[in-house]
């Protein structure tokens, strides 16, 4: 791979496994180059859980950012240009942190925080403009991704059903699609003293309402226990007043009511579900993950009464 980028392998100085992180490996590669040292970032699946597809959204999602404008890391070599037996990413290092409780904590990132949820906003309306470069994205119907998550659940839920049901009924007019990170929250942002520096994970990514990004990025699982709705951070009033100056649109709010239903139960749905989705089901974090499911039940409860 080295030798691809035009980067002289006996120049490797070290290759270190990254913590976090449960379902790829990544690897912070550092390399001498030209006297300098220099850092690269290699994500690959793990061997008992290869998803080729959702490492091709990976691609796609950093390939649009680049276009966009959006901050990404830049993608310098993946699957798409060289086989090495499962799906890869190699992008440049991008200094920061996306550790939740630092940022939400720390005291260096006292400014950040102030205009997370305008910064946040002005973000999401330059990626749900980019829909040139996401025509060949693909898109499945919301509801049939639910239904998926819901066969898969270790156990049935009558609260996350109702909920189904709620949705079904209750469902907005198609509105404009668009491309949509799908898992836009604090955790996936990389960021500094001075903001967000680096939008993560794209794994997810397709076409979708835009609201689907606003609604998840204010869902009460990525909140960490703060009563702000935006990432545990930032105010409501703040993400959509950006977002509507960015973007040139007004927020119809019955149709984000909607979508912070569908985010609470989208989760709760795909936290029931993560061990059966990996062939590897006992893992740690996994079965973390799965003691989730009766949180978001209370959480699809408040958003449901919050939407009423």
């Amino acid at each position: 791979m080295l030798t691809k980028l035009q980067l002289d392998r006996r120049g490797l100085v070290a290759l270190d496994l990254a913590p976090g992180g449960n379902s790829r490996e990544t690897w912070i590669v550092t390399i001498r180059d030209g006297g300098e040292l220099r850092k690269l970032v290699f994500r690959c699946d793990p061997d008992h859980w290869i998803r080729a597809q959702e490492m091709g959204r990976e691609i796609d999602g950093l390939l649009l950012a680049e276009r966009a404008g959006v901050p990404a890391p830049k993608l310098l070599l993946s699957s798409d240009d060289l086989d090495i037996g499962r799906p890869f990413v190699m992008t440049e290092y991008v200094q920061g942190t996306s550790i939740s409780r630092r940022i939400l904590r720390g005291e260096e990132f006292a400014d950040a925080r102030r205009t997370f949820a305008a910064d946040c906003g002005r973000i999401l309306a330059k990626l749900h403009s980019a829909i040139d470069a996401a025509k060949h994205w693909p898109h499945e119907d919301s509801m049939c991704e639910l239904e998926r998550h819901r066969v898969n659940a270790a156990y049935p839920s009558p609260v996350l059903a109702a909920s189904l049901h709620w949705l079904n009924k209750r469902r907005p007019p198609p509105g404009r699609l668009a491309p949509v990170h799908r898992d836009f929250r604090l955790g996936n942002l990389m960021m500094t003293r001075d903001g967000i520096v680096a939008v993560l994970d794209w794994e997810t990514c397709h076409l979708s309402d835009p609201y689907e990004d606003l609604a998840w990025l204010c869902s009460r699982a990525w909140r960490y226990g703060s009563d702000r709705p935006v990432g545990g951070i930032g105010e409501m009033d703040e993400l959509l007043a950006s977002y509507s100056q960015h973007s040139g649109e007004s927020i119809d709010m019955p149709r984000l009511r909607w979508w912070q239903v569908f985010a609470a139960t989208r989760w709760g749905l795909a936290s029931g579900a993560r061990p059966r989705a990996s062939s590897a089901g006992d893992a740690m974090e996994e079965g973390a993950i799965a003691r989730q499911v009766c949180r978001q039940e209370q959480y699809v409860l408040l958003e449901l009464e919050a939407a009423l």
